[in-house]
């Protein structure tokens, strides 16, 4: 068993140090979450440089054993960098969003080939719309909702939302009223292209993730406000 291996792409999600020269690796596989210890990574001489960052897409090939939570990463090879996030700091934020939302929330097992297709299509999407001319680019703030939407919908606790806005339940009996705008926005948020209107969408989905997913929530205010920010300069610089 110690010497058979497993090969399976994977989306690299988080980074931290294992020793002075090796890393644990968290990633996103069509199996699951799998963590892996990466020895001598930051050795000068290391395999490993520059075949993994947060984001990419890779192949990996690890050591398999069931009962271990780490598992030795054998070989490790990039097949999507997407470099391109790294040019906005919208879509640099959104990309850790998306990442951390699935590392908290995505199961293991055949369920996780659905997480794992959205990370990497919300990731491949926002390097397009970086890519993309300037007065075509999308309201960073649609990306958000629109993937934690989907997000709710694979965890199977998405809101239940009237098409002429009302209210969608939250835990229990309470009730949250949304406008019919924000419902629209809510159920087809790439197509809005109001700022106010994704803003409270935005608010309201937040409310409903510290009800449902409370564990998600934490640097989310920030995140919006600091999209919501950049992009009120834009909005003041191109006047």
């Amino acid at each position: 068993m110690a010497g058979e291996t497993i090969k399976s792409r994977a989306i690299c999600l988080r980074i931290a140090p294992w020793s002075r020269t090796s890393h644990v690796v968290a990633w996103l596989t069509p199996s699951g979450i799998v963590n892996t210890v990466v020895r001598g990574a930051q050795r000068p001489k290391s395999a490993f440089l520059g075949q993994y960052d947060l984001g990419y897409t890779c192949e990996l090939v690890f050591y398999a054993r069931e009962r271990a939570e780490l598992r030795a990463l054998r070989e490790c090879w990039p097949v999507a960098l997407r470099d391109e996030l790294r040019t906005s700091l919208d879509a640099l934020l959104l990309a850790d969003r998306f990442r951390h939302l699935c590392e908290l929330m995505a199961p293991n097992g055949p369920e996780a080939q659905g997480w794992f297709a959205l990370l990497e299509n919300a990731l491949d999407a926002l390097v397009e719309d970086v890519k993309a001319p300037r007065g075509r680019r999308a309201n960073p703030l649609a990306f958000l909702v629109a993937f934690e939407m989907r997000v709710l919908e694979l965890a199977g606790i998405a809101p239940e939302i009237s098409g002429d806005g009302g209210a969608f339940a939250l835990r229990g009996e309470r009730k949250m009223p949304i406008a019919p705008a924000v419902a629209a926005c809510l159920a087809a948020p790439m197509r809005e292209t109001s700022p106010a209107v994704l803003r409270d969408a935005t608010r309201a989905l937040g409310v409903f993730y510290a009800f449902h997913a409370e564990n998600t929530v934490g640097g989310r205010r920030q995140l919006v406000e600091t999209i919501s920010r950049n992009q009120s300069m834009k909005g003041e610089k191109e006047q």
